[in-house]
């Protein structure tokens, strides 16, 4: 497998663990502004709490089917992240949240969205606040979302993992805040 792929799934799944393998409680201004927000945000949080429950295979099913692919299949791809966060204290990931949906956009095939992903990791006393953006995906107009990290620095851009991705979501940088 590619090293740049494997930094890319590492990095998603860490981006979805919390200490000691909880979520974080709190929400960061989700208010929905409809049924389908409602379901992004829904969707969000079964994956969040999936990997929670280290339930890789519904993990797995909010992930985007083409990331999904590029990992051999489901089943290949839950033992891959059973494998990676094995390795991973519970302690540096202190708490994970969906944050606020930046942009939904229908297209003629899907409808597509921006959310803002909220991690505060810890280790050997620093501090790193990190904010990075999932693309979602919803084929039955706005019921069930997977995503992907768009916001990661691997190599792979977006269109690597969705190839028609639309050119009308604007997907902010990563930001760093270290303390």
């Amino acid at each position: 497998m590619n090293r740049t792929l494997v930094v890319f799934v590492l990095l998603m799944f860490l981006a979805c663990k919390g200490q000691n393998g909880e979520t974080d409680k709190t929400v960061s201004v989700r208010e929905p502004a409809n049924n389908i927000e409602e379901n992004i945000y829904r969707c969000g949080d079964s994956m969040l709490a999936a990997f929670k429950r280290k339930d890789w295979m519904t993990f797995v099913k909010y992930n985007h089917p083409n990331m999904t692919s590029r990992m051999g299949g489901a089943e290949a791809f839950a033992s891959f992240i059973n494998l990676q966060m094995k390795q991973i204290p519970d302690s540096t990931i202190q708490s994970i949240t969906i944050g606020r949906i930046l942009q939904v956009v229908k297209t003629s095939k899907d409808q597509q969205c921006v959310v803002e992903q909220n991690m505060r990791m810890e280790q050997q006393g620093t501090t790193l606040d990190k904010t990075t953006y999932l693309v979602g995906e919803s084929l039955d107009n706005g019921e069930m979302w997977t995503f992907f990290d768009a916001s990661t620095k691997t190599g792979l851009l977006p269109k690597d993992i969705k190839p028609d991705i639309s050119s009308e979501l604007k997907i902010p940088a990563s930001k760093n805040q270290v303390n």
